[in-house]
Order: structure tokens, then sequence, then C-alpha cells
């Protein structure tokens, strides 16, 4: 018989590689760690060969983690895979039914996963539960602005055919349900947006907290990495599975190319203005 304690135990899941900022990634696994309810499993996926200096955090936080009784799985690529390809592989070796995501610069909320879980009590046909976050760029204490999403089931299905309805960094989801749907799907840059339209597609229940839970990392070229020609293509690429999979109509279809693509071109300080707007009043 499974008990209410097991039945609600949780994976943490996270991917790392060469290039993070070793500081940011052991706030990142501290904040997991201070966590009120606490994963009884952490699974870090090494997306290729890592510094020394990130090697000798995993090593120290190790150690934390199994001292307070959470069991720290790593798996190693051979080679730089991605985040999908990454977050796939961790998914499939993932022990438990609910997998928290968390990313490897962000700083969590003491309360982000007693909040989480208590959603899936209070409502167990949820397959996706997010948060509201706040992004920062040197400073955590000082956010540079707050990323909204869409609460409840309907404004996030009305919200998903537009845009990105979760902060990826945020989720916590059933392993059962994401597998069944495909899991995470190369599509550059889109991963997680794609994964989300599938599962509301599929009609499965899902949430977003309206709490911040998450002080999400950003740098300096955030707006110019999601903007340029480069960017566009694969806009469009996206776009084009989503009319194809029948998850969006031909006029959405042709609103997504032209206003979001449009937007991908613009210069970045331009970009930059647009895109707090469109997050500041998205909910």
């Amino acid at each position: 018989m499974i008990t209410d304690s097991e039945e609600y135990t949780y994976t943490g899941l996270m991917s790392v590689y060469a290039r993070e900022n070793p500081t940011l990634f052991e706030n990142a696994l501290t904040s997991i760690l201070n966590q009120t309810i606490r994963p009884d499993y952490f699974l870090l996926v090494k997306d290729g060969m890592l510094t020394d200096e990130l090697e000798n955090t995993i090593k120290m936080v190790k150690d934390k983690f199994e001292h307070c009784g959470i069991r720290f799985i790593q798996l190693q690529n051979k080679q730089n895979l991605g985040l999908g390809a990454s977050l796939n592989r961790g998914l499939t070796a993932c022990p438990t039914e609910f997998v928290a995501r968390f990313d490897s610069d962000d700083v969590n909320v003491d309360l982000r996963m007693e909040k989480t879980m208590n959603a899936f009590r209070e409502n167990p046909r949820l397959v996706i539960v997010g948060s509201q976050i706040f992004e920062f760029n040197t400073d955590e204490s000082h956010p540079l602005d707050v990323k909204n999403v869409p609460t409840s089931n309907d404004d996030i299905k009305r919200c998903s055919v537009k845009r990105n309805p979760f902060n990826h960094m945020s989720v916590t989801f059933r392993k059962s349900v994401i597998s069944k749907v495909g899991g995470y799907i190369d599509v550059p840059l889109f991963e997680d947006y794609f994964l989300w339209i599938r599962v509301i597609h599929s009609k499965y229940p899902v949430l977003n907290l309206d709490d911040i839970l998450v002080k999400a990392h950003v740098d300096g070229c955030f707006t110019s990495k999601r903007g340029g020609f480069h960017y566009l293509l694969k806009e469009i690429h996206f776009q084009n599975l989503l009319l194809k999979g029948h998850y969006i109509g031909i006029f959405q279809y042709v609103y997504n190319v032209v206003v979001r693509g449009s937007i991908r071109i613009l210069p970045s300080k331009v970009l930059r203005l647009i895109y707090l707007h469109l997050r500041n009043t998205s909910k």
C-alpha cells in the first residue's frame, strides 16, 4: 500500500554543461537543499565534460544532499547533447512519478516545492504545476522584472497558442504523462513549449500558482539571444510544427509568424521593451 508521503515524493531533475557559472550553480543547488519539502532523489545530467570547478562543486554538494537523505544520481553525456535530449535522458531515469525541474543557475524560493506539492494534493488530476518567476542579472535581491504567466487551466490553454504558458524552471510534472506524450522533442529553443502544447492538447489539467517561486538568472545578452535571423528561422520552424500537428489553425499560424517573427528581427533595445511589456501583461 502506498502511503501519502510515498505517493507525493519527487525527484529533482537538472542538467548542467561546461559553461555554467560555478557560483550560480552552487547557489541553485543550495536552494534545493533549503526547500521545506526536499526531494527524495536528485538527478543531475552532466551534458558533456565539465570544468574542474563545476566537478568540485558537484562533489561538495553531493555530500550535503546525501547527508540530508537525498539520493544524488549522476548521468554523464559523452558529448554535449543540449537541454532537451539531456532532460529526456534524465527523465527516463527518474524513480518517482513527480519530477521537479530545477535550472542550474536559478534560485528556488524555500516554499516552492511545498506549495507545488500541496497543489497536486488538492487536485490529484493535475499534470503540470508551475509558478510566476522574477528575473535577475547579478543580484537576486534586485529583480529586473517579473515574468507573469496565466494561472487557470482555461487561461493557460488560451495563452498556449500565442506564447509559452509556463516558466520552464518552475514546473513540476507527472512523469507518466510527460512520457506518454513523447517527452522533450528536439525543437531547438522550443523543447519545453512544444511539450506543454502536447500536454494541453491532450486535455490534461494544468496550473500555474500565483506565487513567485523561482528567481531566474538572465545575463546581459538575454534579449539579443531571442532576436535575429537565426532565432526567426527557429520560430518559423516551430510554428510549422504546430500547424502540421493541428495544434493551431492557419489564422493563428499567420498571426504568430507575422507578429512573433517580426519581433525577432527588431533591434535588441526595442525587443527588450516589447519583451518586458508582454511579460508583465500576460496574465
